[in-house]
């Protein structure tokens, strides 16, 4: 069964919905001591890109964190924490779940969730304060970028091992690269690896679907009343399947507000916005409801992409359903009817 739900509306055009589709720089924060298994050196400063080699499965071995801290890992990690919703998925796709100790509350939001199967089965503590995670003892804490800086700071002075990870990516190459960097701080290379070169894989997939000579589509992503500039992971998956993203094409450059009259003169060919889980159908029809988006061709053509939010929104090895998402509704593959 195909994958893709087409709705038609009085008066309106198709608009396509995808529903049900299970879509930095590491942050190394210094450690004195925690029983000899990591140690850490403040450097002067920092591009917020993780430095580290992937060469051997020696330790000691060292990575650079996107505060500039120097932090030497001395064994594979067994009970892991992560503390930020992006990051969680990172931990889930390169080490056993039995292992991750600790998540975000978003691991646990089966609407937004793509760990949600294992979160549930596992039953790993949510750790909002650092008591709980002091508490729980892990070898190591993945700690969100944007986070509080003292949430931090209270771990690693507690001799708890604190790894920053800068978390806004803007790049493909950005998060398969940190692919790798989970599996190097974890010690879970092999596993890290092999998700790198699946990764790798779908973007190339993604890429290739597109047929040759077909001018690229102009493509909008929405959300809310926000759309995303060129200085955004969006803006490069849609860059990567040969596509133009409009907010970017108009001088957006982050996550930026818009308007409809916006929308309307900027007239994508392409809308695609995401929605809680089962919520797609309500979130078109209030696209539709608006005047200056059923004035677009994107509209008129039924060109209105719905993803549900654990497609649309993540910055992680799970990036990959957006990729395919967006690739196969741009360039559908030739219908076999009749061969």
């Amino acid at each position: 069964m195909s994958r893709f739900l087409r709705y038609r509306y009085p008066n309106m055009p198709a608009a396509l919905i995808l529903g049900g589709v299970a879509v930095l720089s590491f942050g190394l924060h210094l450690v004195q001591a925690h029983a000899g298994r990591f140690e850490g050196i403040r450097l002067t400063s920092s591009s917020g890109q993780a430095g580290f080699s992937t060469s051997g499965d020696e330790y000691p071995r060292t990575a650079i964190d996107s505060g500039g801290y120097a932090v030497t890992v001395a064994r594979p990690a067994h009970r892991i924490a992560s503390h930020y919703w992006s990051l969680d998925e990172y931990v889930y796709t390169v080490a056993p779940a039995e292992d991750v100790v600790s998540v975000s509350s978003t691991a646990y939001e089966r609407s937004t969730s793509n760990v949600y199967e294992w979160a549930t089965m596992f039953h790993p503590a949510v750790a909002d304060n650092p008591e709980v995670l002091i508490r729980l003892d892990p070898d190591l804490v993945l700690d969100g970028g944007e986070g509080s800086a003292d949430f931090s700071d209270i771990l690693r002075n507690a001799g708890l091992p604190v790894f920053r990870v800068f978390t806004t990516f803007t790049t493909l190459d950005q998060v398969g690269r940190t692919i790798l960097l989970a599996g190097y701080l974890t010690g879970h290379d092999a596993d890290a690896n092999r998700e790198y070169l699946e990764f790798q894989a779908a973007i190339e997939r993604a890429a290739a679907r597109k047929p040759r000579g077909t001018p690229p589509v102009r493509i909008l992503g929405f959300g809310g009343r926000y759309s995303y500039g060129d200085r955004t992971l969006f803006h490069d998956i849609v860059r990567t399947i040969g596509a133009v993203n409009v907010g970017a094409e108009h001088g957006l450059h982050g996550y930026d507000a818009i308007s409809s009259e916006q929308i309307l003169r900027w007239d994508p060919e392409w809308i695609v916005t995401g929605s809680a889980k089962g919520k797609s159908v309500e979130t078109l029809q209030r696209l539709l409801d608006d005047p200056a988006v059923q004035l677009t061709t994107a509209a008129r053509k039924g060109q209105i992409l719905v993803l549900e939010s654990h497609v649309f929104l993540p910055m992680s090895p799970f990036t990959v359903l957006l990729l395919d998402a967006l690739s196969e509704s741009i360039y559908p593959a030739p219908s076999k009817a009749g061969i």
